[in-house]
């Protein structure tokens, strides 16, 4: 849905041409004094009457009565331009697709020069919009009933760039992007993005030419780009579009970009993921673009603008395609994560999300292990299946195993809690939060296929620890222990635990999941988790707490993050926390020594399982959720954590 062109941005036919504003004393200048003329010099006029305003977050839309043959221009300020970061540029394109929604326009431009401002460039500016596209238009209707209203959708973005002496590039060889996530998969397709050719499309980067692609529609996949509404047929073919000639079979989880010519009985110029799962799960609401409809007009080549304030993305479009999708994919992951943990307990319990990961195993060919209760009675997981006690459903230990690299070595892994809490914020499964970002994180991954060897280890649950009910068995496997003593549980390790907090399940979970992780050959591990409410009074809810035993991978942790726009905060691990998390009288570790400073007994906790591999704990218990809307996503889940766990692989993979 993402249309590269290189004419001239004001002779463009969208529903609105978006514009960034500068704060700077001559407003049209360069590349939009030739705007300004048009207007007979009334844009400055407006400028100067506080009409239109540059000032950061300022939204202005101005009609054009005729003088361009786009309808509206929407300009966005952006403050002062050597205060201009990538984050905040990122809610600017986030605040404008949400007033495009909200509008129900279905076609809009974007003159990406115009937002290459202070230290940033067209590579990133295209990524950034890739990425706030998504994120800002994911809505998560849950489970009431949709009003019949007609459906609107954000059918293209042109993205105009300046290339002088380059041809625009046609609708199919642009990244479209758009996303779902729905029911069962009923495909046999090979789960990755592929070009198209003689016979089945394979496992390869896919740009599809004139045809007809014999798929339905994906089913009722709401939070998408524009108004909820009834999309009709059958739920099936993730991230599909029309291949060379006629595809065979059924189009199943793959990406593909669609042809100009329209496909048949469905949506067109879109993404599609869809992923496997029960019927009854329905998780929806995956943020996406909306389908394509035919492009309006065509964009002038190569047309002459002025420099001035505003610098010229200088960039072939193939390079803004690429960082447009790159920002798209991760965007994408981010509403995954979100769509997870919005989602009721009732619906995501711990085999739903067996299924789901198995349907991401098939999607991007990963090696997929699912431990039952069984399977870790004899591996020995007294901890997780401690954490389990007594709930309705059986816990599971999920893997997913992403070989980048061509033999098994230097492997990091992603470990993340899957409690299901009973009781939990209405619309908000907290406890999932930390499997869901490493879920959104194997995403991306899947997507970008970095060359690094990454497993994630998924432990998930209930929250029914039943330590306070006559005992469960001691650490010899074998009696009981008296209530008033605590109750003492063995590890995979082998470490015993006397639990006195049932509250406990998380730490409980990680136990074994970071031992099984080092079983997989581990030699650098992040766990995420929701652990503990004690962060949000020590950082607030918009900065992640973090514990970890080594500087150096920390840091390349951190660095991940301040480019992901992620704030972490680091706690200090003393000897002294370390001795008291083994103050237990009665076993190796004390699985609660103390109500004060928990994030970091906590960490010490995790750390005597992980032990000398290279580790960072991120306590997001404060940033999963948020109350309020922002630019960039509703109220509810965040996300968080999805796009720095995946930057930390893609930048392993570049610099080991």
């Amino acid at each position: 849905m993402f249309e590269i062109c290189t004419g001239d941005p004001l002779e463009c036919r969208e529903d609105c041409l978006v514009i960034g504003l500068q704060q700077v004393p001559k407003k049209f200048d360069g590349l939009l004094e030739k705007l300004d003329n048009r207007f007979d010099g009334e844009l400055t006029e407006l400028v100067k009457s506080g009409d239109l305003s540059a000032h950061a977050g300022s939204l202005s839309v101005i009609h054009t009565l005729g003088k361009l043959p786009v309808k509206r221009l929407l300009f966005i300020g952006l403050g002062n331009p050597k205060e201009i970061r990538k984050e905040h540029l990122k809610r600017m394109f986030g605040k404008a697709v949400k007033h495009i929604l909200k509008m129900r326009w279905a076609t809009a431009a974007v003159f990406l020069d115009t937002f290459c401002a202070g230290t940033i460039n067209g590579e990133e500016a295209a990524q950034l919009l890739g990425e706030a596209a998504p994120m800002a238009a994911y809505q998560f209707a849950g489970y009431k009933r949709q009003p019949n209203i007609p459906e609107v959708q954000l059918e293209k973005v042109a993205v105009y760039i300046r290339a002088a002496g380059k041809k625009p590039e046609p609708v199919e060889n642009v990244t479209n992007v758009h996303s779902r996530v729905a029911g069962k998969a009923e495909t046999q397709l090979e789960n990755a993005d592929h070009v198209s050719g003689p016979g089945r499309p394979e496992n390869v980067e896919h740009v599809s030419t004139n045809g007809k692609a014999g798929a339905q529609p994906i089913q009722n996949a709401n939070p998408h780009w524009g108004a909820a509404g009834k999309a009709e047929g059958r739920l099936r073919n993730a991230e599909q579009a029309s291949a060379a000639g006629k595809t065979e079979g059924r189009l199943g989880n793959a990406k593909h970009v669609n042809a100009p010519r329209k496909a048949k009985g469905r949506p067109g110029n879109a993404e599609h993921v869809n992923v496997a799962g029960e019927a009854e799960i329905r998780p929806e609401n995956i943020g996406h673009a909306g389908a394509a409809g035919k492009a309006k007009g065509r964009p002038v080549k190569n047309a002459s603008l002025q420099t001035g304030t505003y610098r010229n993305t200088d960039l072939p479009g193939e390079t803004v395609g690429t960082a447009l999708h790159r920002g798209y994919v991760f965007g994408k992951g981010v509403n995954t994560a979100r769509t997870l943990v919005n989602t009721p307990v009732n619906i995501w319990t711990p085999v739903r999300l067996a299924e789901y990961a198995a349907s991401l195993a098939e999607k991007y060919a990963f090696e997929v292990e699912i431990l039952k209760k069984t399977e870790m009675e004899k591996l020995g997981m007294g901890a997780i299946l401690a954490a389990a006690g007594e709930s309705k459903e059986p816990p599971n230990m999920i893997v997913l195993r992403y070989a980048g690299e061509r033999e098994w070595g230097n492997v990091l892994a992603l470990v993340g809690t899957g409690a299901v809490i009973d009781g939990c914020t209405p619309g908000a499964n907290v406890g999932m939060a930390g499997a869901a970002a490493i879920l959104g994180a194997m995403e991306v991954v899947g997507e970008r296929k970095p060359a690094k060897n990454v497993v994630a280890v998924l432990p998930v649950t209930g929250n029914r620890i039943n330590g306070t009910t006559g005992g469960v068995p001691a650490n010899d496997g074998q009696g009981k222990m008296p209530v008033e003593t605590g109750t003492v549980i063995t590890s995979m390790n082998g470490k015993t635990i006397e639990v006195r907090d049932t509250g406990a399940s998380g730490l409980l979970m990680l136990a074994d999941a970071v031992t099984y992780a080092k079983q997989y050959g581990a030699n650098q591990i992040v766990d995420v988790a929701t652990l503990i409410m004690d962060v949000v009074s020590a950082l607030g809810r918009d900065k992640t707490g973090a514990v970890a035993n080594c500087d150096a991978f920390f840091e390349r942790v951190l660095e991940s993050a301040k480019e992901a726009g992620e704030f972490i905060w680091r706690f200090p691990v003393t000897e002294a926390d370390i001795e008291n998390v083994r103050s237990s009288k009665i076993a190796d570790l004390n699985g609660w020594p103390g109500s004060e400073g928990r994030v970091i007994e906590n960490g010490a906790f995790i750390g005597a399982f992980v032990e000398d591999t290279s580790w960072a704990h991120l306590e997001i218990t404060g940033t999963a959720i948020t109350g309020k809307e922002t630019d960039l996503g509703p109220a509810g889940a965040t996300g968080v954590m999805v796009r720095t766990l995946a930057l930390l692989a893609e930048k392993m993979a570049e610099q080991d």
